[in-house]
């Protein structure tokens, strides 16, 4: 039983690879789970310079799982004001979904809350890095423009209660802002 559990799990988990994003890798739309792995690659790269002491296993946890919902919810573009509004609902839905064949529920859902209501200093510079990430995402995109709805305000309203938590965050999120506008990639 626990082997036919853990192929659903792995099999079903392994569908955030399919689930696309808003920005672009190359000429194609960028998968969540590319986006997971990124997030875990930057937070790696960044927690040895945050100014206390954070376990990287527990940031790791959360960037792993952060947004694996979206394997039925789908990805909420933020600049998108209908697909926000169906994100908490869509996403609550999918974490029963997921938690059901799971055989460990109730630490998914553990890390999941943790995450979601920044119930740690972890789980703070789990979702900073997750904004960092997009900005590094949508610098390397040669095909992001300011036509795209991502103004300056918009970017600055959604991360910066994040970003602005950790200094390191902070400093990272200012100079990537500077060069996405000097880019021409933000209005």
């Amino acid at each position: 039983m626990k082997v036919e559990q853990l192929i659903v799990s792995l099999t079903e988990l392994e569908k955030l690879k399919t689930v696309e994003r808003g920005q672009n890798v190359g000429n194609r739309k960028e998968s969540s789970a590319e986006h997971s792995w990124s997030c875990l690659l930057i937070a790696d790269l960044v927690i040895d310079h945050v100014e206390e002491s954070l376990d990287r296993l527990k940031v790791f946890e959360y960037l792993l799982y952060h947004d694996v919902v979206e394997v039925y919810a789908g990805d909420a573009k933020f600049n998108n004001p209908e697909e926000m509004k169906l994100k908490q609902e869509k996403e609550e839905k999918a974490l029963e979904k997921i938690s059901s064949f799971l055989l460990n529920p109730d630490r998914f859902r553990r890390i999941m809350s943790e995450y979601e209501h920044r119930k740690t200093r972890e789980s703070e510079f789990a979702k900073a890095i997750d904004c960092i990430d997009s900005c590094v995402r949508n610098l390397n995109d040669e095909n992001a423009s300011n036509k795209d709805g991502f103004t300056e305000d918009l970017i600055r309203q959604k991360y910066w209660p994040h970003v602005s938590k950790f200094s390191i965050t902070e400093e990272l999120f200012e100079v990537l802002m500077e060069k996405l506008i000097e880019l021409d990639k933000v209005q």
